[in-house]
């Protein structure tokens, strides 16, 4: 009988030691687990672009979706600027303003053809992207479509704009887009921080 007991109570304890390196091993693997996600996501997430050794000027080119979510930065501090890669894949990247060749909403398309030749095209960001980092537009460069992403103009109105702006030869100042119909003061007062006037090519 005495046996028995002493058998029992190994037996709790064998148990109990088992689990015990049971729960040690989960715990163990939960935590090389995070560890691996916490080193892939600081290797795969870039935080300051590589150089890229191109001048503009800026060419019209539409714009494809962002991968990623996006956060704000003062466009004043930050050159912002995107990368569509072979596939249609785009990426946007901030670099600091005196350490980049390229103009804050710009667009660098590289496009690769059926023997692996390169070539690259720079262009602008969609309308929403300047928006949603606060660079302004420029209005002798936008598209209609880039033009609808203003708020209070629509497509019509946007046409419009595009229009005049081709029959006066460009925009001298932000002042010229009340010679829009349906552009008055008060419609360009809600739009002057968000857009700007680079002189005409």
């Amino acid at each position: 009988m005495k046996r028995e007991a002493q058998s029992g109570a190994e037996i709790r304890d064998n148990e109990s030691s088992h689990n015990g390196q049971a729960r040690d091993i989960a715990l163990l693997t939960i935590a090389v687990f995070l560890a691996a996600i916490y080193l892939l996501r600081e290797f795969y997430t870039s935080k300051e672009s590589a150089p890229i050794p191109f001048r503009y000027p800026v060419y019209k080119h539409n714009g494809t979706s962002i991968t990623g979510q996006a956060s704000f930065v003062s466009s004043a501090e930050q050159t912002v600027f995107e990368v569509e890669y072979p596939g249609g894949v785009s990426k946007v990247y901030l670099r600091p303003k005196q350490e980049s060749e390229i103009k804050s909403g710009s667009k660098i398309a590289i496009a690769t053809n059926k023997d692996k030749e390169g070539s690259v095209y720079i262009g602008l960001m969609s309308g929403e992207k300047h928006i949603i980092f606060s660079i302004p537009l420029d209005i002798n460069q936008a598209t209609a479509k880039d033009f609808e992403a203003l708020p209070d103009i629509g497509p019509k109105l946007a046409e419009r704009i595009v229009e005049t702006r081709e029959r006066l030869g460009g925009f001298k100042t932000i002042d010229d887009l009340q010679k829009v119909k349906g552009v008055g003061s008060k419609k360009l007062d809600k739009l002057k921080t968000l857009i700007t006037c680079y002189p005409p090519h």
